[in-house]
């Protein structure tokens, strides 16, 4: 295993990529199908200190293809000007039917981030997180960004 990724605040691009990390609503993760090509679907994040958090229900490809291989991708959009590329290269670690437990732990600051898209979907945060019942925790392994 590789050593996790350490941000610097103190560097441009490090703190602009930890700026749009713990904002951006909408990442996209990438991991690498059973068929060998890559699979990538975008996802609603937190970003907690050192890692990304990403809900997903249990039986998802993205679920299926971490279970087999734990190497992923967390991509966001180039941002306004298109030229603020950001992606973490990392492993992911799966927590199976642990949404619940979550929830008192993170649940005050995803309903804050997600609250207006959770409400037009019609979705109370408990029952996000009884939904999306499993965990995707992201270490980021090498940062990408300019």
């Amino acid at each position: 295993m590789t050593t996790p990724f350490v941000f610097d605040p103190g560097n441009e691009v490090h703190a602009r990529a930890l700026g749009r990390l713990q904002s951006e609503q909408v990442a996209w993760i990438g991991t690498a199908g059973r068929d060998g090509f890559p699979h990538a679907v975008p996802v609603w994040f937190l970003w907690l200190g050192d890692r990304a958090v990403v809900l997903s229900e249990p039986h998802t490809a993205k679920v299926r293809n971490l279970e087999a291989d734990a190497r992923v991708l967390l991509h966001l959009e180039a941002g306004a000007d298109g030229e603020q590329l950001t992606v973490l290269r990392g492993t992911a670690t799966l927590s199976p039917g642990a949404g619940p437990s979550w929830a008192p732990r993170i649940g005050a600051e995803y309903e804050a981030k997600y609250r207006e898209w959770m409400l037009r979907l019609g979705l109370p945060l408990e029952q996000m997180f009884a939904r999306y019942s499993t965990v995707i925790e992201i270490v980021p392994e090498k940062l990408i960004a300019w």
